[in-house]
């Protein structure tokens, strides 16, 4: 695994970002400010007026008219978040109610809304946290101006004859040689301070910004996006898992228990006719040792659906490499730096079962004479490529392996592409997240 320090994370790369973003924060700062007071004045006002009068029905109309208006804010704030902090926005986060709902259920929804009181809160809350960051925002820009312009202002104060018309600066109460040009020279340091720490200052601003925001109006949204994702994810587990048995089931009822009876039967039938037709005994045995090797040849194509020890003992590769082996069309397996990775036991099972599977087809369906089995871990993720010079034309539908696949991967929070016009060839890409 690569240790080496990452340079895009390195301090001074991060100075650099930030620095290019604080024009961008600075406006952004600056603006919060001002857009949070013309919403809190909207809003708050509204929904206590609307409180004060539920009683009658304008009261009811007030609390919704604020409970609006703080949505369009918080919709456009969760916006701006997607924008500065380059994650996609969550899911819409509010109550429906049905469509056939009365107009009065459809109230009562958007009122017990949490989500709506949320933004209500955000609304309220996050005010004086703009006006704050506001302050600082304002400050941590001007000083670096003012400590540009001071010095020529010492300047015209100097050859400007403007002395006596100026309050008394610090070098003059220090009593300091000068004073003018250490007026001049602390101002400017002063701002040199200032515009040095500026991006880390904006930077930070922005970041407490959106993240009180991010927390308020979308965190809830994406913990129960969350918690569908986990369900849907467990039952595609149980899905999968369940299909795997019966498929296993059946195929052991239809091949291998069925050779079985009948290999009983020749041994029986060898057994009665060891004395009195030896010539006829040893043909059944034969036979018999014929369908001992077809049922063992059956058992180890069975044995693909289970994960083979030497997954366990040797890890994916050497697994990957044993199902190559017991391939009837060519395989070439290319493990790209996975001995200098850890692969979590769940991702090395589900990437060997898209491997064990994706070759099954190849040596049913693809008539190929060559495939190519190629393993890789980029961005925090394994990706596994299976590669087949066949006929093509292979399709993640029902009715294929590679939709047993596609569900198994779910399971594990991985996608399934699938790559196979008519003629080939045929590309599978496996994509598991090492973390999930």
């Amino acid at each position: 695994m690569n240790t080496s320090p990452d340079a895009t994370t390195s301090p001074h790369s991060f100075y650099r970002q930030a620095l290019a973003k604080a024009p961008q924060n600075a406006a952004y700062l600056l603006l919060q400010a001002p857009v949070h007071l013309v919403i809190f004045v909207l809003v708050l006002p509204t929904l206590l007026a609307g409180v004060g009068t539920a009683i009658i029905g304008i009261g009811i109309a007030m609390m919704i008219a604020s409970i609006m208006i703080a949505r369009l804010a918080a919709e456009l704030q969760r916006t701006i978040n997607a924008t500065i902090q380059g994650r996609p926005m969550p899911e819409y986060p509010y109550l429906v109610a049905t469509p056939t709902a009365k107009a009065r259920d459809k109230i009562l929804t958007l009122l017990k809304d949490p989500q709506s009181w949320l933004d209500i809160i955000w609304v309220i809350a996050g005010f004086p946290i703009a006006l704050i960051t506001w302050v600082v925002a304002l400050i941590w820009s001007a000083a670096p101006i003012a400590g540009v312009i001071t010095p020529f202002l010492e300047l015209i104060d100097i050859y400007g004859g403007w002395s006596n018309f100026n309050s008394m600066g610090l070098g003059e109460l220090l009593g300091v040689p000068y004073p003018n040009v250490f007026d001049a020279g602390f101002a400017f340091s002063v701002g040199l301070l200032f515009a040095v720490s500026a991006p880390f200052v904006l930077r930070g601003c922005t970041l407490l910004l959106t993240a009180f925001s991010d927390l308020m109006l979308s965190s809830r949204a994406r913990q129960r996006r969350n918690i569908e994702h986990l369900t849907e994810s467990r039952a595609a587990a149980r899905d999968a898992e369940t299909r795997s048995l019966r498929r296993l089931e059946r195929d052991l009822h239809d091949g291998p228990q069925q050779r079985l009876v009948r290999l009983q039967m020749d041994l029986a039938r060898a057994k009665r006719r060891v004395d009195t037709d030896p010539k006829q005994a040893s043909l059944l045995l034969e036979e018999a040792l014929q369908s001992a090797q077809e049922t063992l040849s059956e058992l180890r194509q069975l044995s693909r659906g289970i994960a083979p020890p030497v997954l366990v003992d040797r890890g994916l590769t050497a697994a990957v490499d044993e199902a190559a082996a017991l391939s009837t069309v060519p395989v070439s397996v290319h493990a790209l730096g996975l001995g200098t990775v850890h692969i979590p036991e769940h991702v090395a099972t589900a990437a060997y079962f898209t491997v064990a599977e994706a070759l099954v087809n190849v040596n049913k369906h693809a008539d190929a004479s060559a495939a190519q089995v190629t393993m890789r871990v980029e961005e925090g993720a394994l990706r596994v490529t299976i590669a087949d010079n066949g006929v093509g034309g292979a399709a993640l539908s029902k009715g294929y392996g590679l939709a047993g696949i596609e569900q198994r991967l779910r399971a594990v929070d991985g996608r399934l592409t699938l790559n196979s016009p008519q003629g080939g060839p045929t590309v599978v890409e496996a994509i598991i997240p090492c973390a999930s």
